[in-house]
């Protein structure tokens, strides 16, 4: 079961953004190669839409590994992702007021065994869930977003993605719609849009996995800064060298950061517990 074996995060953190950002540079640069490495040097993957979503990652209990993640773009965004690429076609993709919609995005498995071997930006804190664990970590990613969704007034989610992955997600019971006309984005994508309420009704009466984790909403994620223990740790660039990546990217930060006097990879140590800026300390 997806509760005993893994746990759905809330990325309220810049630490936990951080690894958001590193499971997506993981499979969209190095596993998909669907983004180019060179334009993270810093190992993180980012874009635009990252100041308006919600980031959710996903850890295995057993070796307290991150090893899955995605996003969900909220509606104060100007666009959606998928607005941006022309492709909704259909009147159906405006028949909700905006507030209602939301679009999932950046969904990323980690599926290569040992990641940190060929990302020299991961450590051992990164995982992979392997094809067993694909089917509860995408019920699991699934049930969060319903919840949170549901919790924030949307009613519906936009998602573009391949016909396969569509069949795979019909094949879990969520009730898609297409909306718009396929596209060539990363190999052919198609454009959907799948309604919360009707779709968490299905997914409850074809699966005893997801009847069990919706029955459960209060666990169906808890936020990075509620995590026991004390010391976070993450790699990042010194933010005037390498950061924000452009100029409609904020970025944001819970806590002030002294910036380090020279370019390199550094490690920032944040203790959640007390106030303070965390101490910057150079692995290079």
């Amino acid at each position: 079961m997806f509760d005993h074996a893994y746990e759905v995060i809330l990325a309220d953190t810049e630490a936990s953004r951080a690894i958001h950002r590193k499971i997506r540079y993981q499979v969209y640069c190095q596993e998909r190669r669907f983004e180019d490495p060179a334009e993270f040097p810093n190992g993180e993957e980012y874009d635009v839409w990252d100041i308006h979503a919600a980031h959710f990652i996903v850890r295995h209990r057993a070796t307290a590994t991150w090893v899955a993640a995605v996003r969900l773009v909220l509606p104060d965004a100007f666009q959606f992702p998928v607005e941006t690429l022309h492709c909704l076609s259909s009147e159906q993709a405006q028949c909700r007021p905006r507030r209602e919609l939301a679009e999932v995005s950046r969904i990323c498995i980690i599926n290569a065994p040992a990641p940190w071997k060929m990302n020299r930006h991961l450590d051992y804190q990164f995982g992979h869930a392997g094809r067993s664990g694909e089917h509860d970590i995408l019920l699991g990613m699934v049930n969060a977003l319903i919840i949170y969704g549901l919790h924030r007034g949307i009613e519906c989610f936009h998602l573009l993605i391949s016909q396969s992955f569509a069949r795979l997600l019909k094949r879990l019971g969520v009730i898609l719609q297409q909306v718009g006309n396929t596209i060539d984005y990363h190999g052919l994508r198609i454009p959907y849009q799948a309604d919360i309420r009707e779709t968490s009704k299905s997914l409850v009466a074809r699966s005893a996995l997801f009847r069990g984790l919706f029955s459960r909403r209060e666990l169906a994620y808890q936020s990075f800064s509620a995590l026991d223990g004390v010391w976070q740790e993450f790699e990042m660039m010194p933010p005037s060298f390498d950061w924000p990546p452009a100029p409609e990217t904020a970025r944001r930060s819970e806590i002030p950061l002294s910036v380090p006097s020279h370019p390199g990879v550094w490690h920032m140590e944040a203790e959640r517990s007390r106030p303070g800026p965390g101490v910057w300390r150079s692995v290079t």
